[in-house]
């Protein structure tokens, strides 16, 4: 609903004038295609402005909080993949065979905030005031910030900053990750963009998303920020947790103090060019260097787990000592190690100034000949070894195709007996048992190592790429897992099996629950038909009344935003609106005498002699005689 609100709708300050604003420069340009109308009510609390911004939930909306009087920013859950803006310009309409995902990802949505909610004392991250349901979707108001993005800020400073600085400022973000971490909440998005810097140089972590919108092959839009985003989070198989953000977090540190954006992490798995910090810019601290690239490491095993543990190895005091600085080596894939430096005893120190003795040469000489005739002899045994694998190949390939073209031969030269077949009388043995049986049984299928399947989806796609395995599912509602995605596998990852196994797969049906959409104006058969495609069983019951049209929706059991467990098939009662009944009563006249009562109701309750005179006559005959006077 769109309401007239003299405020811009481009910075939300007062506008009590027409055209273009003398603040912000904004001349009521339209949204895009798809998003809210700019000055659009929502709860009759909200007005949604222009459009910030979109991502993987949806759309970002400037917006203003009428009861308290401020400026914030709306999130509207409306990823694109998934549904659509109805007709109406304001209802979702998700797209088909889209629910369950829907449902599944708004319900992340929707936890994921009540969790921020709860913990609006986290310093250095965006304040998160509400969530609501509207508009058969999910909205989420959070503090608006006045401030430019780190990218912009570097831009402005020079490109990059000194360690001090920037050891100083980033206290507060390593604050906010830590915290957030405490709450089992993952960011997965770390980066220039989403950190802020404000007025007064405190730093700002925003743009909190749900895993499916920060992570590839998730199906719906994926929000990443390549260079800055961890390599686990392009393939969804791979496990996430607060290694990610470290990723992250160490990404921005490299760009912050190198002024040189990292190598996105999926070049690295291919061709790890990055180079240490220290590399880039000399100014950067030795240790300093080697945990940003630890903490950048492509490998998540061998990666800085915590937050907690980068912070110390940032910040650790490194060992005074009197060699020159270590040469460091860029490894392509972990931290970084120095040569090691070896220390020798004042002995051996002073041992050096003496002049070698004659026989020094002949005994490296003698060292470097018997080092080269180990080298020719490691070399002879190689090849020896490379010959007799080849020998083998041949002869064993040899057999398979002597067993396939003689397979009883094949089959009983194996044996340590010799067997006796006659024609006439075949005896049957132990070992012609054991050769009937090798000789009948099907073939071996070919090995190979069991990946990890939990955190897939499972589609089509899935059963045709591993069609060499048979798969036995069984599904069960989940608040952890999206709709069609992989739980558990009851053999590990990593075991080795053969071609025609079965695994038995345990799969989500979605959420245990959604939230009951909003009901306010709505007909009975839209908001009826919104429940079904949400999956929610409902009842309806009619209710009089004069205060909402007849056919609208009056009242639900349960309040709007309210969860409504589909697991436990629980039931709404929808009350929909019926106009009152209408009671008309005649009014009675006081008897004349009891001779005309009588005649009167005799006359009245006697049926009519000519059954081709219309009911309706018959009526008008009463009346015409109860108000006609006898003579």
């Amino acid at each position: 609903m769109i309401r007239e609100i003299n405020r811009c709708m481009g910075c939300m300050n007062e506008k009590l004038y027409s055209g273009t604003c003398e603040i912000c420069g904004y001349a009521d340009t339209p949204n895009p295609a798809g998003c809210l109308a700019p000055k659009t009510m929502l709860t009759e609390k909200y007005i949604a402005g222009k459009l910030i911004s979109k991502n993987g939930e949806g759309n970002i909306y400037l917006g203003c909080d009428l009861e308290h009087g401020r400026t914030v920013e709306i999130k509207e859950f409306m990823p694109e993949t998934l549904c659509r803006r109805g007709a109406d310009g304001e209802t979702v309409e998700v797209l088909d065979g889209a629910l369950p995902l829907f449902k599944s990802y708004l319900s992340d949505f929707a936890e994921l905030n009540k969790v921020l909610i709860d913990n609006t004392g986290i310093s250095g991250i965006e304040h998160t005031y509400e969530i609501f349901a509207a508009n058969v979707t999910g909205y989420v108001v959070t503090e608006h910030i006045e401030a430019a993005s780190l990218s912009q800020y570097l831009e402005a400073v020079g490109g990059k900053k000194p360690w001090p600085e920037t050891a100083e400022i980033f206290a507060q973000v390593f604050d906010a990750l830590e915290k957030l971490h405490s709450h089992n909440i993952i960011h997965r998005g770390v980066s220039p963009e989403t950190v802020v810097v404000t007025k007064d140089r405190r730093l700002i972590l925003t743009s909190i998303e749900i895993s499916a919108a920060r992570t590839s092959e998730s199906q719906i839009p994926c929000d990443l920020c390549h260079g800055y985003t961890a390599p686990e989070q392009y393939d969804l198989s791979e496990k996430q947790g607060s290694w990610t953000d470290v990723y992250g977090l160490s990404a921005v540190l490299y760009k912050v103090l190198t002024g040189t954006d990292p190598q996105p992490a999926n070049e690295r798995r291919e061709n790890d060019r990055l180079a240490v910090p220290a590399a880039v810019e000399s100014s950067v601290p030795p240790q300093v260097s080697d945990a940003i690239f630890e903490g950048m490491c492509v490998d998540p095993t061998k990666r800085i787990r915590t937050v907690e543990e980068l912070r110390k190895k940032l910040f650790a005091v490194p060992a005074v000592t009197a060699e020159a600085p270590a040469v460091r080596e860029h490894t392509p894939d972990g931290p970084v190690s120095p040569k090691v430096s070896v220390k020798f005893d004042p002995e051996e120190r002073l041992s050096e100034t003496k002049k070698p003795r004659k026989s020094a040469p002949k005994k490296r000489s003698r060292k470097k000949s018997v080092s080269n005739f180990g080298m020719i002899a490691g070399l002879i045994i190689f090849f020896a070894m490379v010959a007799a694998l080849v020998i083998a190949i041949i002869y064993f390939s040899e057999q398979a195709r002597d067993a396939a073209e003689h397979p009883i031969t094949a089959a009983t030269s194996l044996t340590t007996e010799p067997v006796d077949i006659t024609v006439d009388e075949p005896e049957e043995t132990e070992t012609t048992k054991a050769a009937t049986k090798a000789t009948t049984a099907e073939p071996a299928g070919d090995k190979l190592m069991l990946p990890d399947f939990v955190n897939r989806f499972f589609n089509q796609t899935f059963e045709s790429r591993y069609n060499m395995l048979r798969f036995e599912t069984e599904y069960e509602y989940s608040d952890e897992f999206a709709e069609n995605v992989i739980m558990e596998q009851d053999i590990p990852a990593g075991t080795q099996v053969t071609s025609g196994t079965t695994i038995k797969l345990k799969v989500s049906k979605g959420a245990a629950y959604t939230y009951l959409p909003d009901y306010i104006a709505k007909k009975l058969s839209d908001y009826t038909n919104e429940l079904q495609k949400l999956g929610v069983r409902f009842e309806t019951v009619p209710e009089e009344t004069d205060e909402v049209k007849a056919g609208y929706v009056v009242r639900c059991s349960k309040e709007i935003g309210d969860k409504v467990y589909i697991s436990e098939n629980e039931i709404v009662t929808v009350y929909y609106a019926v106009k009152p009944t209408v009671t008309t009563t005649v009014p009675t006249e006081p008897p004349e005498t009891t001779t005309k009562k009588t005649k009167r109701t005799k006359e009245t309750t006697a049926p009519p002699e000519d059954t081709d005179t219309p009911d309706d006559a018959g009526t008008t005959s009463m009346l015409d005689e109860d108000i006609i006077p006898e003579d």
